[in-house]
């Protein structure tokens, strides 16, 4: 895999993480502001800490 590729499917999944984060604090009524900025940056650890605090 080239590294435009990886680079493509990392940032695709930072945002599917991030749509997730959204739809289920809006669901939660939790403000989701701050947990799209850090599971775009994030990933996978935005997720875990997000996940930890609800």
């Amino acid at each position: 895999m080239n590294r435009t590729r990886f680079l493509a499917v990392t940032a695709l999944v930072h945002l599917l993480l991030a749509a997730w984060v959204r739809r289920d604090a809006d669901a939660r009524g939790i403000d989701a502001s701050p947990w799209d900025t850090v599971t775009l940056l994030a990933g996978i650890v935005g997720v875990a800490g997000y996940r930890r605090t609800r």
